[in-house]
């Protein structure tokens, strides 16, 4: 993956603001209405690609044949779009370039999994809880083929 993402890696950008941990954990809904009421947890803030936050975004979007090991669980699902239709919004919705977008999504799969991966290694040190380890690592495992279908569809 590390060579693919070097070999493909888009070669600009336009800057904008970058959340840097944007998922569904960081999101409040409205109880009225089907829309967001506010976008939280903002101390990774910076001036970058917002397409990180797109990519990040997707690699913990739940697949179309049900959640990930260790995903957020957000019940009830239904209303929500697939990872196609979020994508074809944002194309809508937005200026920016998707043409690379499977650079970011497997970028995002790669390295949210180097981290859970972390968790995994001291799980089999005894230094964190060997259950959270194994479902951190059968996460990994999951972002990691999920990189290797985008790569392959690429």
């Amino acid at each position: 993956m590390a060579s693919w993402l070097e070999s493909h890696r888009p070669r600009s950008f336009r800057p904008g603001i970058l959340h840097g941990d944007y998922h569904l954990a960081n999101v409040m809904f409205r109880t009225d209405a089907p829309a967001l009421a506010a976008i939280v947890d903002w101390e990774l803030c910076t001036i970058g690609d917002p397409l990180l936050d797109l990519g990040g975004l997707l690699a913990t979007w739940p697949p179309d044949e049900g959640p990930m090991p260790g995903s957020i669980a957000v019940t009830p699902w239904q209303g929500f779009p697939t990872a196609d239709e979020l994508i074809a919004h944002y194309a809508r919705a937005s200026s920016r370039d998707l043409s690379s977008l499977a650079w970011y999504r497997v970028l995002a799969c790669y390295k949210l999994g180097i981290i859970l991966e972390g968790t995994h290694a001291r799980a089999c040190t005894g230094k964190a809880p060997k259950a959270t380890g194994d479902i951190l690592h059968a996460t990994t495992v999951a972002l990691f083929e999920r990189a290797l279908r985008l790569v392959e569809g690429a």
